[in-house]
């Protein structure tokens, strides 16, 4: 009988507790709190970080200089080496989506949001790029990885950065840190 009873006070504390939403992932998104905004200094260096996997990812937009990472898949491509390309291109994601948390806490310090915005446009499209270029090493033909880069928003969300960088506002008594990677460094 008291086997029953523990089986029976079990099966009631965990209908009870599934009943009362105990687990941190039923609350809602609007109780849950939200992160601190960011100061100038943690937006600079995250923005910073963003453009840094920018650069490591895909290399220079500008100058269209390619980095090891994108060298590597477009050379898997032109050999029609899909596991190869699989593994340039989840390198090359992974990367990229760094930048993106790195764009998400930037973006934190509100006179930066739309600029953020634009650079995780810019971080999104390269993926699409990505994806079109792995799918290109399975089967030749298949996507234009610049046509998949433009739907995405890729060319204004460039714009947008660019345009940005030169007016990001400092606050008085700023310093701005140096960032290697706006001079297509890392």
């Amino acid at each position: 009988m008291k086997l029953v009873s523990r089986a029976a006070v079990a099966a009631l504390i965990v209908v009870t507790l599934a009943a009362c939403g105990s687990s941190p992932a039923s609350v809602p998104p609007s109780l849950a709190p939200s992160p601190a905004p960011a100061t100038f200094d943690e937006s600079s260096t995250q923005f910073c970080g963003a453009f840094t996997s920018l650069i490591r990812a895909v290399g220079n937009p500008d100058t269209g200089t390619p980095s090891i990472m994108s060298k590597a898949l477009d050379d898997a491509v032109a050999a029609h080496d899909g596991a190869a390309a699989d593994r340039a291109a989840d390198a090359l994601i992974a990367e990229l989506e760094s930048g993106r948390a790195h764009t998400a806490t930037a973006a934190r310090w509100q006179p930066t949001a739309a600029i953020m915005a634009d650079m995780d446009r810019l971080l999104v499209a390269f993926e699409a790029s990505t994806t079109a270029k792995r799918a290109l090493a399975h089967l030749p033909g298949s996507a234009d990885p610049q046509k998949a880069f433009e739907q995405a928003g890729g060319v204004q969300a460039w714009a947008g950065v660019i345009g940005g960088v030169g007016s990001m506002p400092v606050p008085s008594g700023a310093s701005p840190k140096p960032c290697k990677a706006f001079s297509g460094q890392i």
